[in-house]
C-alpha cells in the first residue's frame, strides 16, 4: 500500500511580505483613527470656544461697569431709580464671580496681571455691598462716591477686555494651527494607507492567480491519480489509517466481486477475508504496517476471499509514509492464481524430469552391469591365454584383445561417468605416465579400423618428445580415444594426425604447464549449426555415410566434462568436405617437477576400504525423510563396517523393523505418514527389533521433548549436528536420555568443524553437490515460508525439513529459528511466528553467504 497526499505549495516569503503589508496597513488604520480623535476634540474645543467666547465675556464685562457708572450718574440727576443701580451692580457682581469661579477662563484670569485686576474689582463690589443692599437714602448718599470709584474699576474692565481680546485670539490661532498640522497628518495617513492597500490588492490578486494555478493543478494531480486507479490492471483499495475503504476501483470489483457502492466506508479485513482468518491477518497487518513506516515498502502475499467465498491468493504491495491523521493508505492487489498455477506446473515438470533422470540412472547401472559379466569373461580368459604357447604374431594379437577389451570397458565405465559426472563426482588420479606411449596405444587400437577404410594414423610431436607427465592416463586415454575414434569413423581415404606440443608457460603464470594435443582428420567435415552440439550428451551429428558409423554420441560429452574436471579445455573447429580438427589442452606437468591439479583430489571412497576396528558390526536401521541425511548417516555407518538400511518415513521403518532383526534404530522424529516417536512405540510393541537399541536424532528438542522420547521406549537422542564421535560412541548402549550435542546459549551462523569433518568423510565432489541441494531445498522452503498467508501445520513440516538439513551442514543459527518456528506454531503462538518469519529471510540470507564462502573453499 502506498500513501498518496496533495499538499499545495507554500510560499514562505510571499507569506513573510503579505504578512509585514497587512500589520503595516493595520498601523496606519490605527493611527489614522487616533488622528481622528485628535481632530473631533480640537472641533469641539473651538466649538466650546464659539459658545463662551472669553472675549465676549471680557467686553461685556466692560459693558457692565459702563452701565452700572451710566446709571449712577443718572440716578445723581434723579434721571433713573436707585433699583436700576442696584440691578446692574448686581449683575456686575455675577459677572465677576463667574470669572472667578469658571474653569473656562481658569488659565486667562490666573495670570497675575489679570488676577489683580479682576482682584481690585472684586474689592470695589465687596466695599459698595453693603451700601446697596441697605435703604434708598444711604444708597442715594453714596451714588457721587461709587460714581467716582467706578471710573477706576471701568479703566481695569477695559485693560481685561484687550488682554483677553489678544490672549484668545493668540490661542485661537494655535489651536486652528494644530488641527491643520493634525489634519495634514491624517491626510498623508490616509494617503499611505490607500497606497498600501492598493499594495495589497495587487499581491492579493497575485496570490489568488497562484491559488487558482495550484488549484488547477491539484485538480490535474488528482483527475490523473482518478484516471490511474480507474485503469490499473491491478486492484487498487483506498483506506484510511483506521482501515476503512475510502475507493475501490474496477480492477477491485472484477477481481473480488463486490461493488463500489458495497466496500465504501466497510472495513476492508473483514470485508475481503474469511472470518476465521480475520484476527490472524489484522494482527499481520498491523506488525507489516509498523514494519513499513519503520523500513521502508513491504510486498507480501495472502489469501483472499472473493464475495462468492472462493478463496485465492494475493500479493500486495504496501508502503506507508506515515500515519498522522488524514493519511491515505493505497493497497495495490494482485490475484497470483495463474502465476501459482504455472509455479505448481514447473514443480511437476521438475518432478517428472528427476523422474526420468532416476529411470536414466538405473538404466544405465543395470546395463553396465549386464555389459561387465561378459567382458570380464573375455579379459580373464584373455589373460589365460598368456600362459599358453603364442608366436609373436598371437601374442601381438593378444595384446590388441586385450586393448580393445579395456577400451570396451571403459566405454561401460563412461556409462556411470556420465552420471558421475553430473552429480559432480568424477575423481582423478594423479600419477606419472609416458604420454607419446599412451598415445602410441590409442592409435594402436584404432588403426586396425583405420586401415579397413583405407586412413593412415599417424603421430607428429611438434616440440619434441614430452617424456613422462603427472595426471589421469586412464582419463587421458578415455578422452584420446574419443577423439581419435570419431576421426576414424568419419574418415574414408584419408589421414589422421595426431598433433602434441608442449605450449609455453605465460610469465607469473603459477598454473601447472598445459599440453595441447590435435586430432585432424581429412574426413567429411561438421557443419557450422552442428558445431555447438557436438559436445552435448547424446547429441550425434548425421553423415553422407548414410549413418554407417553410428556412435551413442555420448563419448564426446563425457569427454568435455573430463577436462573440465581436469582444469583443460577442448574445442573443434571444422568445414563440411575438408575435414576436423578437435583441439584439447590439459595441464600436465613433467614428471619431475609435477605440480598439483587446479582442482583437489577428493578424499578416498570410505565406502570401498573401510576402516578396520575392534568394534562388532551392527545392522543398523536409518528412519530419515531427508535424503541428504541419510546419505551422510550411511556414508558414515558404512565407513565403520556396519551394514545399513534405509526407510524413508515412519511407516516403512516400522514396516522393515518388524521383518528384519536390527541391532540399531536411528529414527528423525518429525516425518510425513508416521513420527519417530509413534514409530518407536510400534517396534516396541512387537517385532523382529523390538529390542534394539533406538536412538531419535532431531535438530531440536526441548527438556520436556525428552521425557516423550524415553516413554516411547527410546534410549538415547541426539541433536543435529551429530559428528562421527558421538554417532558412533552412542551405537552401543551408554548413556541415557536426555542427551546430546546441545546448543550455546548464543548460537553461531556456521559450525565449520561440522562441515570439515562431512567433507572428510564424503569427499570434496560430493560434499559440493549435497551443498548445492542444501541450498536449493533453503530458497525453495524459505520461499514458501514468507509466502504462505497464515502459519500452519505445512509451514511447521517445511521448518522441521530445513531445520534438518541445517543442522546437519553446521547452520545453528537458522537451525535454531527454524525449530523455534516450528514450536510456535504447534503451540498456537501466532505473533511469536510471525516475529520469526520477518526475521528468516536476513538470517537464510546470511547463512547461505557463509555456506557458499565454503563451497569456494572447497573448489579453491
Amino acid at each position: 500500500m502506498t500513501i498518496f497526499q496533495i499538499r499545495p505549495r507554500k510560499p514562505l516569503a510571499g507569506s513573510i511580505r503579505t504578512l509585514a503589508v497587512v500589520a503595516l496597513v493595520l498601523a496606519l488604520l490605527a493611527m489614522i483613527g487616533t488622528l481622528v480623535l485628535d481632530v473631533r476634540d480640537r472641533m469641539s474645543d473651538l466649538e466650546r470656544a464659539d459658545s463662551d467666547n472669553g472675549q465676549w465675556v471680557m467686553m461685556q464685562t466692560e459693558v457692565e461697569v459702563l452701565r452700572l457708572q451710566t446709571t449712577l450718574v443718572k440716578a445723581q440727576s434723579g434721571q433713573t431709580g436707585l433699583e436700576d443701580v442696584r440691578r446692574w451692580f448686581n449683575v456686575l457682581y455675577s459677572r465677576l464671580r463667574m470669572l472667578e469661579q469658571s474653569p473656562l477662563y481658569g488659565a486667562f484670569i490666573l495670570q497675575p496681571e489679570n488676577l489683580s485686576a479682576l482682584k481690585a474689582m472684586q474689592a470695589f463690589i465687596d466695599r459698595w455691598v453693603s451700601t446697596v443692599d441697605s435703604s434708598d437714602a444711604v444708597l442715594a448718599t453714596a451714588l457721587q462716591q461709587m460714581a467716582s470709584e467706578s471710573e477706576e474699576v471701568q479703566r481695569l474692565a477695559r485693560d481685561l477686555s484687550l488682554r483677553s481680546l489678544q490672549a484668545f485670539s493668540a490661542g485661537t490661532d494655535r489651536t486652528r494651527a494644530r488641527v491643520s498640522d493634525t489634519l495634514t497628518q491624517l491626510a498623508v495617513t490616509i494617503a499611505a494607507t490607500i497606497l498600501l492597500l492598493v499594495m495589497l490588492a495587487v499581491m492579493a490578486m497575485r496570490l489568488y492567480r497562484v491559488t487558482q494555478r495550484q488549484a488547477k493543478e491539484n485538480q490535474t494531480v488528482g483527475e490523473r491519480l482518478q484516471l490511474i486507479i480507474a485503469t490499473s490492471p491491478d486492484a487498487i483499495v483506498v483506506t484510511n489509517r483506521g482501515g476503512w475503504v475510502v475507493e475501490f476501483n474496477p480492477a477491485a470489483e472484477a477481481m473480488f466481486g463486490f461493488t463500489r457502492q458495497q466496500m465504501m466506508g466497510q472495513q476492508i479485513v473483514p470485508m475481503l477475508f474469511s472470518d476465521d482468518e480475520r484476527d490472524a491477518y489484522e494482527s499481520r497487518l498491523r506488525g507489516i504496517v509498523s514494519r513499513a513506516v519503520q523500513a521502508g515498502p513491504q510486498r507480501f502475499e495472502l489469501t483472499g476471499h472473493r464475495a462468492s467465498g472462493q478463496p485465492f491468493p494475493l500479493e500486495v504491495s504496501m508502503a506507508v509514509r506515515d500515519l498522522n491523521r488524514g493519511a491515505l493508505i493505497v493497497g495495490f492487489l494482485r490475484d497470483i492464481s495463474r502465476r501459482q498455477a504455472d509455479q505448481l506446473a514447473l514443480e511437476q515438470a521438475l518432478t517428472q524430469a528427476r523422474a526420468g533422470e532416476k529411470a536414466k540412472a538405473k538404466f544405465l547401472a543395470v546395463m553396465s552391469h549386464e555389459m561387465r559379466t561378459p567382458l570380464n569373461g573375455l579379459i580373464g580368459s584373455m589373460e589365460q591365454m598368456h600362459d599358453t604357447d603364442l608366436d609373436d604374431t598371437q601374442r601381438e594379437l593378444l595384446r590388441v584383445m586385450e586393448i580393445s577389451g579395456d577400451i570396451l570397458l571403459s566405454h561401460v565405465e563412461s556409462v556411470l561417468d556420465l552420471s558421475s559426472a553430473e552429480a559432480g563426482q568424477i575423481r582423478l588420479a594423479d600419477t606419472a605416465f609416458d604420454l607419446e606411449r599412451l598415445i602410441g596405444d590409442c592409435i594402436a587400437t584404432q588403426a586396425g579400423i583405420a586401415r579397413t577404410n583405407g586412413t593412415s594414423i599417424r603421430h607428429v610431436m611438434l616440440t619434441g618428445p614430452l617424456g613422462p607427465v603427472r595426471g589421469d592416463p586412464g582419463r587421458v586415454q578415455q578422452i584420446l580415444l574419443n577423439l581419435i575414434g570419431n576421426a576414424v569413423k568419419f574418415t574414408r581415404n584419408g589421414t589422421i594426425t595426431v598433433e602434441t606440443e608442449r605450449l609455453p608457460r605465460k610469465t607469473g603464470s603459477t598454473t601447472a604447464p598445459m599440453v595441447e594435443v590435435r586430432v585432424i582428420d581429412t574426413g567429411i567435415g561438421i557443419p557450422k549449426s552442428e558445431l555447438t552440439r557436438v559436445f552435448e550428451d547424446f547429441a550425434t551429428v548425421d553423415s553422407s555415410y548414410g549413418r554407417e558409423t553410428g556412435g551413442t554420441g555420448l563419448g564426446l560429452g563425457i569427454a568435455r566434462r573430463l577436462v573440465q574436471a581436469m582444469g583443460g579445455s577442448i574445442g573443434v573447429e571444422s568445414e563440411p568436405g575438408e575435414g576436423s580438427l578437435f583441439w584439447l589442452r590439459l595441464p600436465l606437468p613433467p614428471a619431475e617437477a609435477a605440480l598439483p591439479l587446479p582442482v583437489p583430489a577428493p578424499a578416498p571412497d570410505k565406502t570401498a576400504s573401510p576402516p578396520q576396528t575392534d568394534t562388532p558390526v551392527l545392522d543398523v536401521l536409518i528412519i530419515e525423510d531427508n535424503e541428504i541425511n541419510r546419505f551422510l548417516l550411511r556414508r558414515t555407518l558404512i565407513s565403520c563396517n556396519h551394514r545399513v538400511t534405509e526407510a524413508s518415513d515412519g511407516l516403512e521403518g516400522v514396516a522393515a523393523a518388524a521383518k528384519t532383526r536390527f541391532d540399531v534404530i536411528i529414527t528423525d522424529i518429525s516425518m510425513p505418514r508416521l513420527d519417530g516417536i509413534e514409530a518407536s512405540r510400534r517396534i516396541r510393541a512387537g517385532g523382529a527389533s523390538r529390542a534394539a537399541r533406538i536412538i531419535a536424532l532431531t535438530a531440536h528438542a526441548l527438556p520436556e521433548e525428552q521425557e516423550r522420547f524415553r516413554l516411547a521406549g527410546m534410549d538415547a537422542c541426539l541433536t543435529k549436528p551429530v559428528n562421527r564421535e558421538t554417532l558412533l560412541a552412542h551405537l552401543q548402549p551408554g548413556p541415557a536420555l536426555p542427551t546430546g550435542s546441545g546448543h550455546p546459549a548464543q548460537p553461531t551462523l556456521l559450525k565449520t568443524d561440522s562441515l570439515h569433518e562431512l567433507a572428510e568423510t564424503v569427499g570434496h565432489p560430493v560434499m559440493l553437490s549435497l551443498m548445492t541441494r542444501m541450498l536449493a531445498e533453503g530458497d525453495a522452503t524459505l520461499a514458501q515460508i514468507t509466502a504462505h498467508p497464515v502459519p500452519d501445520d505445512d509451514m511447521a513440516r517445511a521448518a522441521h525439513r530445513l531445520a534438518g538439513s541445517s543442522s546437519t551442514f553446521g547452520a545453528v543459527a537458522l537451525c535454531e529459528a527454524l525449530s523455534a518456528l516450528e514450536l510456535a506454531i504447534r503451540r498456537d503462538q501466532l505473533t511469536e511466528a510471525t516475529r520469526l518469519i520477518a526475521r528468516l529471510p536476513a538470517l537464510w540470507d546470511d547463512t547461505r553467504e557463509a555456506l557458499s564462502q565454503y563451497s569456494a573453499l572447497l573448489i579453491a
